[in-house]
């Protein structure tokens, strides 16, 4: 079977819902969503921690809020601060049903159960999509596709615009549990014997429910991890078990993902298509945050994307200015932290705690410029506690800029 739509977006998470909504709030053209999952709700993989720039900036209604925290906690193996950092924790699969009610009250059409698995390419243009709608195998032509399928990044690898097996790997996984949750905080420990190679935290998710988790970046935790390791589902449940300040009655969901993390400088455009979100890598290589990064992205893309539409001509030529805006926003930052990461994440126990005490010290500016990531060279001189061991990395984090 074949059909046609003026764009059709490959991925139902927030950064292709997103970008669906954008285009269908402001415009005429028809846009198709295809989400691989029976609902858009399954698409449950994120941890839902975000700041405010998201709850304003995109309209996310009350009843995906599961909680809101005055402030943020760093904890190393020995010490531990506060940092003046709203956050709020979301009720990610319905924070993803709330913006698919928002993409199909614009005019958008969202089809669950269809996963895409190709481009269509036609003298070297982008034109459309196979996809498999049951076990049924479909084409949809299109005049802009949107890859927006996230670390798979199922159209940007086969079109040979981002490759993930040559960035850095990480994985994930979380327990959301009822029970008993001492802090008022999001809590973010950076110690290698409660997460080899990456950080644990936990959540206040409302009255009685918190989030428990777990990450690492695959480099870090081969150094870091002992030879007698266990699962990362074993490390979740000793980080829920170790400390006094909280206590698991039930477990009520697993919430479990990967993220293929670089400076995010890739190709971002091509004649038809534009690739948005984790599909790019444009997650935040310092900390992780994936659902801001993402859901700029998307509305980067769909302004060029607006452009290009009206001016009937999707080439690369013309969607390229949203790769431009990226670098010229994110790049410098990226590259940064990026390098940045790279150190962190393979701290010395010693550098770990010296680390959270910088941070602690931070001036509000400074820490308001953390929360944004857009913090300066300046800032983290500040944050960053040298060790003679860094000096062999000087080659590694120069690759990154």
């Amino acid at each position: 079977m074949s059909e046609r739509a003026d764009v059709v977006v490959a991925g139902g998470g927030p950064s292709g819902l997103q970008f669906a909504r954008e285009i269908a709030g402001r415009s005429d053209h028809s846009v198709v969503v295809l989400e691989a999952n029976d609902a858009l709700s399954d698409n449950d993989k994120s941890t839902g921690g975000t700041f405010h720039q998201v709850i304003e900036g995109y309209d996310v209604p009350d009843r995906a809020i599961m909680d809101e925290n005055d402030d943020v906690v760093f904890e190393g193996p020995a010490t531990s601060e506060r940092l003046d950092i709203p956050g709020y924790v979301l009720d990610f699969p319905a924070f993803l049903e709330g913006l698919g009610e928002d993409a199909r009250a614009e005019g958008a059409e969202i089809r669950t159960g269809c996963r895409v698995d190709a481009p269509l390419v036609s003298d070297g243009a982008v034109t459309g999509v196979t996809c498999w709608d049951g076990g049924s195998k479909e084409r949809i032509e299109a005049d802009l596709v949107v890859d927006a399928t996230g670390p798979s990044a199922v159209l940007a690898e086969q079109l040979g615009m981002f490759d993930p097996d040559s960035a850095q790997r990480g994985i994930g996984m979380e327990y959301e549990v009822e029970g008993r949750y001492d802090l008022d905080s999001m809590l973010f420990r950076f110690d290698h014997d409660a997460a080899p190679g990456g950080y644990a935290w936990t959540f206040p998710a409302g009255d009685g429910v918190f989030k428990a988790g777990i990450c690492w970046i695959d480099d870090f935790y081969a150094t870091h991890a002992p030879s007698d390791d266990g699962s990362i589902d074993d490390y979740v449940r000793e980080w829920i078990e170790a400390d006094p300040r909280w206590e698991m009655e039930s477990r009520r969901a697993v919430h479990a993902g990967e993220a293929v993390s670089n400076n995010s400088l890739n190709q971002r455009a091509a004649d038809g298509l534009v690739a948005v979100g984790d599909a790019v890598s444009s997650i935040n290589p310092l900390f992780g945050e994936g659902i801001r990064p993402g859901m700029q992205s998307a509305e980067m893309a769909a302004d060029a994307a607006l452009d290009a539409l009206r001016a009937g001509d999707t080439s690369r030529e013309r969607l390229v200015a949203y790769e431009r805006e990226w670098a010229d926003r994110r790049g410098w930052d990226w590259r940064l932290q990026r390098a940045v990461g790279e150190l962190l994440y393979d701290f010395s126990a010693e550098q770990q705690d010296r680390f959270v005490r910088a941070s602690g010290d931070l001036s509000a500016a400074q820490t308001d410029r953390l929360q944004r990531y857009d913090l300066s060279i300046p800032d983290l001189l500040e944050l960053y506690p040298f060790a003679p061991k860094d000096l062999r990395k000087v080659r590694t984090l120069l690759r990154h800029f």
